[in-house]
């Protein structure tokens, strides 16, 4: 969408719809890797037990934004602060915080109460390779839809949708989940599809 409205790219190929595919699944695997570190603690990775990351930086609470704002109309669908913020979290992680730059402010004394990431420098947090979606101006309605997706249950009738819990899910079961992303490839439609 922000291609062909915002860009004004011409979208059609194989190779521009297979390259697309890759950089959504990567930012997809960003999500989940996420959504799986924070819920597990005891790897010490994420600092959720730090105010400052957990309110201000984590993937945590996106997900809470998402949910209160689900059907309110209080994000603006439009917006990209969901972007912006995923932007920075997912900056972190590939960075680590803080820089070697920040260590030496907080070693004068500058930077009170910090957390500390380790830098994550792997190809699923390299920023060039999601460059068109970097570069892309993602818009708040279609991530908060991705965020409630991956993050609250689908409900039956009757049944309200539940919080899905990362915690309990073991590495055999993230496999599974990434092998089944892995089987996605997205095209260009000539035509309108339905599914």
């Amino acid at each position: 969408y922000d291609m062909k409205e915002r860009q004004k790219v011409q979208i059609y190929g194989r190779a521009l719809a297979e390259d697309l595919t890759l950089q959504c699944l990567r930012y997809m695997y960003r999500i989940l890797f996420m959504l799986f570190i924070e819920a597990k603690p005891e790897l010490g990775y994420a600092p959720m037990k730090a105010q400052t990351y957990e309110s201000g930086y984590s993937f945590e609470s996106l997900r809470e934004i998402c949910e209160q704002a689900e059907g309110d109309g209080e994000i603006d669908e439009d917006g990209n602060f969901l972007k912006n913020s995923l932007d920075k979290l997912f900056s972190l992680v590939y960075t680590g915080f803080p820089t070697d730059t920040e260590v030496s402010q907080k070693d004068s004394g500058s930077l009170q109460g910090v957390f500390a990431i380790d830098p994550l420098k792997a190809h699923i947090f390299d920023p060039e390779r999601t460059a068109l979606i970097e570069k892309a101006h993602l818009r708040n309605s279609k991530l908060m839809q991705i965020i409630n997706l991956m993050s609250l249950s689908r409900g039956g009738k009757g049944q309200r949708r539940g919080r899905i819990s990362y915690s309990n899910l073991g590495v055999n079961q993230l496999g599974a989940v990434y092998e089944a992303l892995l089987s996605y490839r997205g095209f260009f439609a000539e035509e309108d599809l339905y599914e």
